[in-house]
């Protein structure tokens, strides 16, 4: 992937909203006028090119037109591109001529300080220098410990007091120890800070007093990080910043995730303060070095473009080694036979590519596999033939049996048929003479009943005769 590319895809938002915004607003014109200026003006405001910005890139828009007596509107974009670029003017890396050249970062909380720095070690570390950090943020909680992980991962080494020690005796030390060790590049870490914070902008005062003091001849760089989300508000920060401390260079953090990218032309623009590095991922590689004509061209470049530089990529067909020097230029390696391949991953570990041995030795496994699973898959079809085979015989045998046990339960069906009625004739028969011994017996109980009911004869009565006729009754009387 060219260097263009990469930029692009790491301001793909900030091209979406300033170069389709500008080319929506061309398509819809046909002839150039001062709403057309007017909408182009409020479309670069809205990128966060900023108000005077925007206002000078638009009055360089119509003298150019006026001068060449353009009058299609398609053709103002080259010339937008033209101005841009004209305004950023060149490009100034970092100096590190003289050894120990020391960069101390700046900037507010939450910008990517602690980041950028482990990031450099690590690009620092791989161009060979011999890399001290030291850790004079003493404010923060844990900041500390951040800044040790990230140079364990880069590989270099730290200074570092308790937290809440003094930041200037972190450096003083660092500054010893870089030049006892012979180190290369010394990267002061400082607590994040607000300009009008008076006691610690003093404290960025006496790091450069004793920077002063320990390394006088050495290289110096004062690096301003600035978050990029912020918008306009980071060129208030570096406009604050750059009037209290030597601000050297800008580095741009979070370049990726915002659409507000437009803001780098402004810092150039109304600060002349360089933007040195950009930051377009989260890799440990998508710290880059700025180049202003590569940031214009990934801006307003065409997609035809990039895919041409891919297309011509893959024709040449030879891969030629190197790194980006400090300056954004390109440095081949001289011998290129012990360089490993590979990428950084989003946790800084380096994880080299395979090589064609090995692609030819799983290429070989893969058909080993391919093969084995295709035995398999044989096996299996042969294993499900025979399956299907006894399936079928058990099927047709389960139909016989079903057929048989249909008849024989035919043949019962019908023997509990003639049974049943063989059963029911006894049934009526047992039931007819039950009702007639029934009908005779209740007949026998009737002729009871009435002969029960027909009175007894009953024997007849002696006339009681009383006393006195029996005391002088009749002896015909008694007689009777």
């Amino acid at each position: 992937m060219g260097i263009i590319k990469k930029i692009a895809d790491g301001l793909r938002k900030t091209k979406d909203f300033l170069f389709g915004g500008i080319q929506r607003i061309l398509n819809s014109f046909t002839e150039i006028d001062d709403e057309l200026f007017d909408q182009l003006e409020e479309q670069m405001i809205m990128s966060d090119i900023g108000v005077e910005t925007s206002e000078e890139i638009c009055d360089q828009l119509r003298k150019k037109i006026k001068e060449r007596g353009i009058t299609d509107p398609q053709e103002i974009m080259e010339l937008i591109h033209e101005v841009v670029s004209e305004m950023m003017g060149d490009d100034t890396g970092l100096d590190l001529s003289v050894s120990p050249a020391v960069i101390m970062v700046i900037g507010v909380n939450g910008a990517g300080k602690t980041t950028t720095i482990g990031k450099l070690s690590h690009q620092f570390k791989q161009e060979g220098k011999k890399v001290l950090v030291a850790a004079a943020d003493t404010f923060r909680a844990a900041a500390i410990d951040q800044l040790q992980v990230w140079t364990d991962r880069a590989g270099v080494d730290i200074v570092k007091h308790a937290e809440g020690s003094d930041p200037g005796a972190v450096v003083y030390d660092a500054l010893d120890a870089a030049q006892a060790r012979g180190c290369d590049v010394v990267i002061i870490d400082t607590a994040g800070r607000l300009h009008n914070k008076k006691n610690l902008m003093d404290e960025l005062a006496k790091i450069n007093r004793i920077i002063d003091k320990k390394a006088p001849e050495s290289s110096r760089e004062v690096l301003l990080v600035l978050d990029a989300t912020t918008g306009q508000n980071a060129v208030n920060q570096a406009r604050l910043f750059s009037e209290t401390a030597p601000i050297s260079g800008i580095v741009l953090t979070k370049l990726d995730g915002t659409a507000k990218g437009g803001i780098v032309i402004s810092i150039k623009n109304e600060l002349g303060i360089p933007v040195k590095l950009i930051g377009i991922g989260e890799k440990i590689e998508d710290l880059q070095p700025f180049n202003s004509r590569d940031f214009v061209d990934a801006l307003f470049a065409m997609p035809e473009a990039f895919e041409a530089e891919e297309e011509e990529s893959e024709e040449e067909g030879e891969t030629v080694l190197g790194e980006y020097n400090e300056y954004g230029e390109f440095v081949p390696y001289e011998n290129d036979e012990n360089v490993v391949l590979g990428e950084y991953n989003e946790y800084g570990e380096f994880v080299p590519y395979e090589t064609e041995e090995e692609d030819e030795a799983e290429e070989e496994s893969e058909d080993e596999a391919e093969e084995e699973s295709d035995a398999e898959d044989e096996d299996e079809a042969d294993e499900e033939s025979e399956d299907e085979d006894e399936d079928e015989a058990e099927e047709e045998s389960d139909d016989e049996d079903e057929d048989e046990a249909e008849e024989e339960s035919d043949d019962e069906d019908e023997d509990e048929a003639e049974e049943e009625s063989e059963d029911e004739d006894e049934d009526e028969a047992e039931e007819e003479s039950e009702d007639e011994a029934e009908e005779e017996s209740e007949d026998e109980d009737e002729d009871e009943a009435e002969e029960e009911e027909t009175p007894a004869p009953q024997p007849e009565k002696k006339k009681k005769r009383g006393f006195f006729s029996r005391l002088f009754g009749r002896k015909g009387d008694d007689d009777e």
